[in-house]
């Protein structure tokens, strides 16, 4: 059968977000984000969402017409659904890279991206029981191409 939502939750968060040129060929940009949900008919943490997340990226020109760029994601601190006994799921932190030339070719520009650099075992929380018992893997380290036409 089809899932569906069920229940209600109540949640409370914040989230801090800032850019900073800090220079004129470095800009800085990041958030912070607190969250929590509780399940109304529990009154336990709902689960599965995480309550801390850091994000932060830098994108540095550094040269004409290239641009390098950092980007660091940090999620902890979720918990499991009521009744759910697994053990908890592990905080994650990922990091990617890319390097961008601007017209390199008339008006093409190309980026070359490693997304995961570190090659993290990320995962995402699932439903209990479910279908998935390990939960959900993020990819691992990726590399990827990209080629834009600006007209």
């Amino acid at each position: 059968s089809p899932a569906q939502n069920t229940g209600s939750q109540t949640g409370r968060g914040l989230e801090l977000e800032a850019t900073w040129d800090a220079t004129r060929n470095l800009r800085l940009a990041g958030s912070f984000s607190l969250q929590r949900s509780i399940d109304q008919a529990t009154g336990q943490d709902a689960g599965l969402a995480p309550h801390k997340r850091l994000f932060g990226r830098a994108d540095w020109r550094i040269a004409p017409s290239w641009q390098l760029g950092t980007t660091i994601n940090h999620v902890a601190d979720r918990k499991r659904q009521p009744g759910d006994t697994r053990p908890q799921i592990a905080d994650y932190t990922t990091v990617d890279m890319s390097l961008k030339r601007e017209k390199f070719a008339g008006s093409w520009d190309i980026r070359a991206s490693v997304l995961n650099l570190f090659n993290q075992d990320a995962r995402e929380p699932t439903f209990a029981p479910g279908n998935i018992p390990f939960d959900l893997p993020l990819p691992g380290r990726a590399f990827y191409i990209q080629l834009q036409h600006n007209f």
